[in-house]
């Protein structure tokens, strides 16, 4: 287990851990399309077909397929932010013990960790233990079709934070007025659901309207009860004389049943009741009925009761009324308030508000064992006295906000408004996210109930695209960044924060420092309740070819052409005239956009630094009906990339294609295109098998090794052609040995040594008498020589390994590295100068140098 590795809390030891595993998790991002073609394949033996070296696949276990590469993932994510977290641990102490001895805050903010933004400061030893038993899953939980999964996946693995209650850890420091409990619950939780749904599955009795006289009961406004013996027929009209009679104004007086239901005489369609308890009627002042709306589907019933009706009566009433009692047997109706909650039982006037008219209730039908509901308890006061509730999946938490103000015996008067923080995640939630955009999956969450002014709004700008958070206004800039959904949302899922600059907006923008990234965010809030607005800049990171210099270029939008970004280096374009990709090498068109690449490092080239190269189909993977100009493509790329990188920039199915060169060799992955470099054209022919023949080749001057596979029918005279060609050397310098045995029968084939081989292996050797080393900068180049060979020559060759343009060879000078240091002249021979070196010596040393003009 890398993170067991002995380390002795070496941080430079961590750091090189943190790299090995950075620079897997980016080689894994790159092959996904591959992985996930061939997911029951070995992970290992796909990684080192792609040629991919690094010790972490030396550590993996064979058992992992490639479709355990999303578990892995996680894996290595969790295993490097311990590791991150190992470092900083460790260098905080450090700072600490510095700060003991000097008592300096200056240099405390010098030392800070720069990764301070990604790690977490409490060292879990649950988790270590955690990461030391992974396990690899029968089943993969992601959709391995999801194409650049990896690319999203480093954003959805959440660093567990402190559940500590003074709630302060690092900068997030905050007063909890009060507490949610949150967790999923099924629809069967709520007593009164239940109840209803009971009501509804019992047969109904329908009620027989009788045509014989009633005695029904009418109770006047003034308390006044009177009995009249009436047929039900005539029922509205009685009223209608009754009112007539007493000279009651239909506008200021209504009647109601028992259930306390108003109901409408005047449309002469109401039929009462045969029920003889519900036979009593009571006219009351109009002013006291109060409107209900159920909403239910697309469509809203319109009722009118009193405050003292009952919440369950009206609810019968609607079930009736539209029939639902035929709704299928495993379908739950579901009544909620206009803030989301389950209502309960009780009276109407329970879920009145203050002056208002209109009670609104919200109908869904839901299975009856789903997990629709969320039980939230409210903790509240120094006591932490505990209020039950449940609500809605859909509920926002904006209804929780105005649900929390009709709690006035809880509530703190002097707060305005209230937001709602995960204290697990220490994120602050929208508004307008609902519970169920909030839940993970987990059993429970607590909720931190806060105070609206102690919270901003922060908004983020990239290009084109805008995303807000709410943030703690004490929140340090640098822990926001932790946020997951801020490059999600900005089309950043590419990048790092390390491939970026923040830019303050306002009257004083500027380009945050590492120190501005230390300060809270109230720190750039110029006007109160008004959006913090910083805007992201995309980092681009360009490496000279020839000497490594770094140049970084920030760039508000990645809307511009390579070519743009060729002119931003400050470079001379008469010199470096292209961009290559950091990645595969490959050499960019001019006019390609940034914006599509989705790259941020790029390589700066000249023109002799690059090679054409042309890859063509073979006719049995040629598809009908295409031309030959559409069966070949060109592409362009630095001389040191690889047949690896041609496979990924091309999207080889490794497995299955294979570069053919020559009509002869099928060159490893690991040889670079250099050593093809003797044409112009560097021609390929992809097909779909390879050779059958496995040659390795050994330089026994350098100590290198090539492979390549061919046919049985190939010849010494040709493998020897191959052979110099590939080590870049001259062919009458060297020879071909097999078992100490020199090949010099140009005609024998492999089928003449041994027509069943499979593999085969030989050395090539120099003939040569003479070496010479040339040290230029930090290379050497050895060459081989006859004492005949003109210093022009040796000069020549070892600039063209150095790619080194010929044109400027009057720039340099050639040292010979004897006692004097003497100046050779190019025109001298070998001989000319072996005088100045010792007797019997082999190799001449030299130094190329750039004359000082």
């Amino acid at each position: 287990n890398i993170f067991n590795m002995d380390d002795n809390n070496d941080i430079d030891k961590i750091q090189i851990k943190i790299q090995i595993i950075t620079k897997f998790l980016n080689e894994l991002k790159d092959i996904e399309d591959n992985l996930q073609q061939k997911s029951t394949q070995s992970l290992i033996e796909i990684c080192q077909y792609l040629a991919i070296d690094n010790p972490i696949i030396l550590w993996l276990p064979n058992r992992i397929k490639c479709e355990n590469y999303v578990d892995l993932y996680i894996h290595l994510i969790c295993t490097r932010s311990k590791l991150q977290e190992k470092k900083f641990n460790i260098e905080k102490q450090q700072i600490k013990l510095w700060n003991e001895n000097l008592n300096s805050h200056e240099q405390q903010d010098q030392l800070e960790n720069h990764f301070y933004q990604y790690l977490n400061l409490q060292y879990d030893k649950q988790n270590m233990n955690e990461i030391n038993t992974w396990k690899i899953t029968s089943e993969s939980n992601f959709d391995l079709k999801n194409q650049h999964y990896l690319h999203h996946i480093d954003s959805s693995v959440n660093q567990q934070g402190s559940k500590s209650e003074d709630f302060s850890e690092n900068d997030i420091k905050y007063i909890s007025l009060m507490t949610l409990n949150l967790k999923s619950v099924p629809c069967t939780s709520s007593i009164f659901f239940q109840q209803i749904h009971k009501y509804r599955e019992e047969p109904s009795i329908k009620s027989i309207i009788s045509n014989k006289a009633q005695k029904f009961t009418i109770i006047h406004p003034n308390g006044e009860s009177k009995t009249y013996l009436w047929k039900n027929e005539n029922f509205c009209e009685k009223l209608q004389i009754l009112f007539n009679e007493k000279k009651y104004d239909h506008d200021l007086f209504v009647v109601v049943n028992k259930n306390e239901i108003f109901i409408d005489f005047t449309k002469n369609n109401y039929r009462s009741s045969s029920d003889p308890s519900l036979l009593e009627y009571y006219i009351i002042e109009k002013q006291y009925l109060i409107q209900i709306q159920i909403h239910f589907r697309s469509n809203i019933s319109e009722y009118f009761t009193t405050s003292k009706c009952k919440i369950s009566t009206i609810i019968h009433h609607f079930i009736d009324e539209k029939q639902l009692e035929s709704l299928s047997s495993d379908r739950i109706l579901c009544f909620f308030d206009e803030f989301g909650k389950c209502i309960d039982d009780g009276i109407i006037n329970d879920l009145c508000k203050t002056h208002h008219k209109t009670v609104s209730i919200f109908v869904t039908e839901e299975i009856s064992n789903a997990n629709i509901l969320y039980e939230l308890a409210l903790h509240y006061n120094e006591d932490q006295n505990q209020m039950m509730s449940l609500f809605y999946s859909t509920t926002k938490w904006q209804q929780i906000n105005l649900w929390l103000k009709t709690l006035l015996h809880i509530i703190d008067p002097s707060v305005d408004d209230y937001m709602f923080l995960i204290r697990e995640k220490k994120t602050i939630l929208d508004n307008d996210q609902s519970i169920l955009s909030t839940f993970d999956q987990t059993e429970s969450m607590i909720i931190d109930i806060i105070n609206r002014n102690i919270v901003t709004k922060v908004q983020f700008t990239f290009e084109t695209n805008n995303y807000s958070i709410y943030a703690l206004k004490s929140t340090k800039i640098s822990s926001l960044l932790n946020n997951e959904n801020i490059f999600k949302y900005l089309n950043l899922t590419d990048l790092s924060f390390d491939d970026c600059f923040l830019v303050v907006k306002g009257s004083n923008e500027h380009i945050l420092t590492k120190e501005d990234l230390q300060k809270s965010i109230d720190t750039y809030s110029i006007t109160e309740n008004e959006p913090i607005h910083f805007q992201i800049m995309t980092l681009v990171q360009i490496t000279k070819y020839d000497d490594e210099e770094q140049i970084k270029v920030p760039l508000l939008n990645r809307n511009i052409t390579i070519e743009e970004l060729l002119h931003l280096t400050e470079k001379s374009m008469d010199v470096y005239k292209y961009l290559a990709t950091n990645d595969t090498k490959r050499i960019l068109d001019s006019n390609e956009k940034l914006s599509n690449l989705n790259k941020t490092k790029f390589i700066l080239i000249k023109e002799n630094e690059m090679c054409l190269v042309l890859i063509k189909k073979s006719n049995d993977l040629q598809p009908i009906h295409v031309t030959e100009e559409e069966n070949e493509k060109y592409q362009r790329f630095i001389v040191c990339a690889t047949i690896a990188d041609v496979n990924k920039e091309n999207q080889q199915d490794i497995l299955h294609q294979y570069l053919l060169y020559s009509n002869d060799i099928v060159p490893s992955t690991d040889i670079q295109l250099i050593t093809f470099q003797s044409e112009s054209l560097i021609q390929f022919i992809s097909i779909d098998q390879n050779l059958p023949i496995t040659v390795t080749i050994k330089n026994t001057e350098v100590n290198k090794s090539i492979q390549f596979n061919c046919r049985l029918s190939i010849t010494i005279k040709r493998l020897y052609e191959i052979a110099c060609q590939l080590f870049c050397l001259k062919r009458e310098y060297y020879c071909l040995i097999m078992n100490e045995t020199t090949l010099d029968d140009d005609d024998v084939c492999l089928e003449d040594i041994d027509e069943n081989m499979t593999e085969v292996q030989f050395k090539i050797i120099s003939k040569a008498s003479i070496h010479c080393s040339i040290m230029y900068d930090n290379q050497t180049v050895i060459l081989t020589c006859h004492k005949d060979t003109i210093i022009m020559i040796i000069v020549k060759e070892t600039m063209e390994k150095l790619h080194i343009s010929e044109d400027n060879i009057n720039m340099y000078e050639l040292i010979a590295l004897d006692d004097d240091q003497t100046q050779i002249d190019f025109d001298l021979s070998v001989d000319d100068i072996l005088g100045s070196f010792s007797t019997g010596l082999t190799t001449i040393s030299f130094e190329l140098k750039k004359k000082n003009i």
